[in-house]
C-alpha cells in the first residue's frame, strides 16, 4: 500500500462542502462551530482530536452505549442534539439496547426510559403525533360511547 500523506484540512473542507451542498448541515451553524485552523502543529492536533471524538462516538453507538454517546455529543457538539429527530432516534436506540439485555432490571430501566426520555423526545421530534394521538383518543372515546348506548337498547 502506498504511504501518501493526507492533507486532513483539505479533506475536512471537502467533507464540509459536501455536507453543506446536500443540506446536511446549516451554513450558519457550521461556521460558528467549525473553524479551519492554519497549517500548524496545533491544527493537526485539533483535527486529530475531532476525528478521535468522532471515532469514540461511533464505537459507543456500535456497542449500544447510548448514554456515553449522548455525553460526548453534549460535551463536544451540542448543536447536533438540536435536531430533535436525531435525539429521538438516539433515545429509541437506548430503549432497544435496554430491552436487548433481557434482565428484569434492564426492563424496568427501559420502561423508565420511555416515560422520562423517549416519549418527551417523540413529542418534540414529531409534534404532529400528539395531534393524531389526541384525535384518535377522542374518536375512540366517542365510538365507545356510541357502542355502549347501542348495547343498552
Amino acid at each position: 500500500m502506498d504511504s501518501t500523506l493526507v492533507n486532513w484540512e483539505a479533506l475536512d473542507r471537502l467533507i464540509l462542502d459536501f455536507a453543506k451542498s446536500e443540506n446536511l448541515i446549516d451554513d450558519s451553524a457550521s461556521t460558528s462551530t467549525i473553524s479551519f485552523p492554519s497549517s500548524s502543529p496545533s491544527s493537526f492536533s485539533s483535527s486529530y482530536q475531532s476525528r478521535f471524538i468522532i471515532r469514540q462516538i461511533r464505537r459507543f453507538l456500535e456497542s449500544g452505549d447510548i448514554d456515553s454517546t449522548l455525553h460526548l455529543l453534549r460535551s463536544h457538539a451540542p448543536f447536533i442534539l438540536d435536531d430533535r429527530r436525531l435525539l429521538f432516534r438516539l433515545q429509541k436506540q437506548k430503549f432497544m439496547e435496554l430491552l436487548r439485555r433481557g434482565t428484569d432490571e434492564a426492563r424496568d430501566s427501559a420502561i423508565e426510559c420511555i416515560r422520562t426520555a423517549l416519549a418527551p423526545c417523540a413529542l418534540d421530534a414529531y409534534p404532529v403525533c400528539l395531534f393524531l394521538l389526541n384525535f384518535m383518543t377522542k374518536k375512540y372515546f366517542l365510538l365507545n360511547l356510541v357502542m355502549n348506548r347501542l348495547n343498552r337498547y
